[in-house]
């Protein structure tokens, strides 16, 4: 055990003086580093002065774009159930004619032939209603003379029985009573006489006593007629003429109703009816044209056609970027619906191609129309093709920036598409005559420019020097420096 604690021991000496810690040992002072490690390692950073341009390229990211290209999307007249039943595989080749998308027409076809079942009564609706319409053009003014004769009548009836005909019933009611006492006092005289008659004679005989007799019945009669007559001129008097002035009165106020109604309605029926009749015969003609519009429909939705030769390409080209593709690729799937109006296709010619890019605002001063530079597409990076700035915007996109339009020379050799992206850079590389140095190296102080210059000595001296341009991390040095001197990055403590 002692042997093996001494092995233990020696093993670790051993290992401090190597500068190595070995596992077991405890509480070992390091070994005191030597005066050149010290100076190595108080060191602070430094940068060799060399020739380099700290002058910026303009560079932009582009994207190639297809010179010809031709949108594809439907625009039915009446017809909104876009349902698809097969499309083209997305980078597909085309002819023009080829085609794209078939959709799924069994719907419009019920509707097309709905629509021309309700068409075949609609012209029978529109007959009938000219047919009344004609009827009330010509009863209307007929009804309208007929409220004003009938409310004429009714005036002249009442006005007649105000002024005359209420006097004279009254009179005649007073003189049948009259009348009707005449001829009871008359039957009664005669009466009377034939009785004294008859006494003086002493013997009445058989033919007198008829005579008598029929003549007292006449005289009960004429009491019993008298007796009725009065009862009916008093009916008359306090009941009849004064409901009868009522009911003239009454027919009178409601024919001048009627009158102001029928001046009212009938003029207001005819415009009514007139315009029912027109609109049944508007309804006729949309529903005719929306007929016309479902069976156009049915003839361009039944297959969706290439405009040109090409590659297919989901979704609607922006600034050379398929932003809708995606969204597009979901929908143009068995039972996806389209929408009108949007483009879901855009067939593009792979052999002419543009850059499309976006100059940033604060970069605009940089470019003008004309400069010509080298696009690098991503796919080959190694590859330099000719660019020329054809368009410059004048106006900033909705999305910010402006919208730059290069020309390219199709190297061969480089297979390129519309929808990839390209590096370009404007002019020729500057000459590396200027010193440069990093930009966190150059110090100012009361407007003075300065670095701190490392000696062979180790220590550093403070140089005053004059700067140029600057790229945003290094800077020209005009004057101060030379090639190969070694300047701080930051100060000396």
């Amino acid at each position: 055990m002692k042997r093996n604690r001494l092995r233990s021991l020696s093993r670790c000496t051993v290992a401090l003086a190597a500068l190595v810690i070995v596992p077991g040992c405890v509480s070992v002072e390091p070994a005191r580093p030597t005066a050149e490690a010290k100076t190595a390692a108080a060191a602070p950073p430094t940068h060799t002065v060399t020739r380099a341009s700290a002058k910026p390229r303009p560079a932009l990211d582009a994207v190639f774009e297809a010179v010809e290209m031709a949108p594809v999307k439907l625009e039915p007249k009446g017809w909104t159930d876009l349902t698809v039943h097969d499309a083209v595989a997305h980078g597909a080749r085309v002819r023009k004619g080829d085609v794209l998308v078939r959709l799924d027409t069994e719907k419009l076809k019920e509707q097309i032939g709905e629509q021309e079942q309700d068409l075949r009564g609609t012209p029978l609706a529109v007959e009938l209603a000219a047919a009344e319409l004609e009827n009330l053009e010509q009863t209307t003014p007929l009804k309208l003379d007929a409220a004003k004769r009938a409310q004429r009548i009714a005036n002249e009836e009442f006005a007649y029985f105000e002024k005359t005909g209420r006097t004279q019933k009254e009179k005649a009611a007073q003189f049948n009573v009259k009348g009707a006492e005449q001829r009871l006092e008359g039957a009664q005289e005669e009466l009377k006489q034939l009785e004294k008659m008859y006494k003086a004679d002493d013997l009445v005989e058989e033919t007198e006593e008829i005579v008598l007799k029929r003549q007292k019945f006449a005289v009960e009669a004429s009491e019993y007629s008298l007796e009725v007559t009065k009862q009916g001129a008093d009916l008359s008097l306090k009941t009849a003429i004064p409901r009868e002035n009522e009911t003239l009165k009454t027919q009178k106020r409601d024919q001048e109703l009627a009158l102001a109604l029928a001046g009212e309605s009938l003029h207001r029926n005819l415009s009514k009816k007139r315009l029912e009749v027109e609109k049944l015969k508007r309804d006729q003609k949309k529903a005719e044209k929306k007929l016309a519009d479902l069976k156009k429909d049915l003839e361009s939705l039944a297959s969706i056609r290439a405009p040109m030769n090409g590659i297919v390409y989901y979704g609607a080209c922006e600034g050379g970027k398929w932003t809708t593709g995606a969204a597009v690729a979901k929908k143009l799937v068995p039972t996806g619906k389209l929408t009108p109006n949007e483009i879901f296709i855009t067939i593009v010619d792979p052999e002419r191609l543009v850059l499309q890019a976006v100059v940033p605002e604060g970069d605009l001063a940089q470019f003008t129309t004309g400069m010509e530079g080298k696009a690098s597409p991503v796919s080959a990076p190694d590859r330099k093709l000719a660019v020329k700035l054809e368009e410059l915007g004048a106006v900033p996109l909705p999305t910010g920036g402006f919208e730059a339009r290069l020309s390219v020379k199709h190297a061969a050799g480089v297979r390129l598409v519309p929808g990839m992206n390209a590096k370009v850079v404007f002019g020729e590389p500057a000459s590396a005559e200027a010193l440069v140095a990093p930009k966190e190296s150059v110090f100012t102080e009361g407007g003075q420019s300065h670095v701190f210059v490392l000696r062979s000595d180790g220590q550093s001296e403070k140089r005053a020097v004059k700067t140029g341009a600057s790229d945003g991390k290094m800077v020209e040095v005009v004057q101060g420096l030379s090639e190969g001197d070694k300047i701080l990055l930051s100060k000396p403590k």
